[in-house]
Formats: C-alpha cells, sequence, structure tokens
C-alpha cells in the first residue's frame, strides 16, 4: 500500500494542504513515486483510491501529489462533554453508534491534543491511520482538519487510511527518524467492526509505543470540562463517521 503525507504551508487567507503519496519500498528509501493531481473539493481519500495502478497510475520515479486549500481561519465549535470517554492502556473503544453521535469523535481529539505538551502539535509531523473499521476514513479527515487547526504541519496518513498499530508504531519510530510527535490510530483490536460493532480510538506516543497512564488520565479529566473544539474548513472531504 502506499503511505500519504500531508503537509500545510500557512498563507494570508488560505492554508493549502499538500499530500504525497509513497510506496512501502519508497518509505524506506526515502523516495516519492507516481505523479497526479487531485482538485480542491475531493476527498483525499477517494483520490488515494486512485492510484493503485491503471488509468489514472503514473510511472514510476515522479512524484505524486494532491493540493487542496483550507481556510486558515479556525472555526471553534461550542460542545458539551460526553460520559465515559475514559481511555485504557488500548485508548478508548466504544460501540459504532456512540462515536456516529454529533462531537463525539471531536471531543476526544481536542481533550487529546489538549493534554499534549504545550507546543507539541505547532509544526510537527502526525501519523492518523487505522485498521479499516466502520468509519474509519470519515474519522481520519476529521481528525486532519483538527490537527491543522492546531498547528501540525504534516499528517502521514495510510493509503486509504490503513494502518495496522504495529505498522503506525513502525512510521512513528523510524520513518525520517522518528520525526513524528505520535500517532492517533483507529482500532478497536480483535472487537468486531461494522454500524452496530465495535470502534476504537488510541494515542502512540514519540516512541511508537501507547501513552502513559498519566497522559491517558490528563485526556478523561479534560474531557469531562470540554467546551469547545477547534477545526478548520474545506481539506479532506469528511462526512459522518
Amino acid at each position: 500500500p502506499l503511505a500519504a503525507i500531508m503537509t500545510s504551508r500557512r498563507r494570508a487567507e488560505k492554508l493549502p494542504l499538500r499530500i504525497v503519496c509513497y510506496s512501502l519500498l519508497s518509505i524506506a528509501r526515502g523516495r516519492p513515486v507516481g505523479s497526479m493531481r487531485g482538485g480542491g473539493g475531493t476527498s483525499f481519500l477517494s483520490n488515494m483510491c486512485r492510484l493503485r495502478g491503471g488509468q489514472h497510475g503514473a510511472a514510476a520515479g515522479e512524484t505524486q501529489i494532491f493540493e487542496t486549500v483550507v481556510s486558515s481561519e479556525v472555526t471553534r465549535v461550542a460542545t458539551s462533554p460526553f460520559e465515559g470517554q475514559k481511555p485504557g492502556t488500548s485508548g478508548l473503544r466504544k460501540k459504532t453508534s456512540v462515536f456516529l453521535q454529533p462531537g463525539y469523535l471531536e471531543n476526544f481529539i481536542q481533550s487529546l491534543f489538549d493534554s499534549l505538551p504545550d507546543g507539541e502539535l505547532r509544526g510537527a509531523t502526525l501519523v492518523v491511520s487505522g485498521d479499516g473499521r466502520y468509519g474509519n476514513a470519515a474519522a481520519v479527515q476529521i481528525i486532519c482538519k483538527m490537527a491543522a487547526a492546531h498547528g501540525v504541519a504534516r499528517v502521514w496518513v495510510g493509503r486509504d487510511g490503513l494502518l495496522s498499530t504495529p505498522a503506525a508504531s513502525c512510521v512513528i519510530r523510524e520513518r525520517e527518524g522518528g520525526v513524528a510527535c505520535g500517532g492517533v490510530i483507529l482500532s478497536a483490536s480483535h472487537n468486531p467492526g461494522g454500524p452496530d460493532a465495535d470502534f476504537g480510538i488510541k494515542y502512540n506516543v514519540r516512541n511508537g509505543g501507547p501513552a502513559l497512564e498519566s497522559l491517558t488520565e490528563e485526556v478523561y479529566e479534560r474531557s469531562t470540562q470540554i467546551r469547545e473544539y477547534a477545526i478548520v474548513a474545506g481539506g479532506p472531504g469528511g462526512g459522518p463517521l
């Protein structure tokens, strides 16, 4: 599969997002492959699906880049706490229907970002991917928009939003010498997926391992007091989780 790197550069009015796609071989060697550009209003995960080859493919050695534009204006959305957003050692696991509640995912991500050390996300690289269960693609896109709102410079996303937990951990530790500050992983491990089954989310830190209890406790405390979350408009296509 391909892994995507989304980089952002601030402008006076707009915040362009650049997505560069890498094959696993090129990840190991640090070289991009292929070439294609996508329109601003198109879901980047849909665009990523086109990179498998065929008429949308490109010769090896070229760079695959998607350009899109989001507003540089951060929107702060009023919200209120949800009960029980307390992550364990394997993150936060709930029924998919619980995550489907408007603002549920956003509240947890905001609580997570607020719990990280001051300045850790500014200009940082963040890994965001999951195991492909129901809601994975839309959740990845929401998290990318929230990451941009918190100053993240690059988001590394597995092709179609897919990275297993060990793969995500490896990317955090090894890609570009371990430059990523951590990773948001969408997985409920062996629990079944689907609209009537389970969804999960956890944060792995800079060493690729799961967050310590001190961080997960801080996330929970903030989730009980949250009043707003920050997100930007535009960028990767969204939709209901």
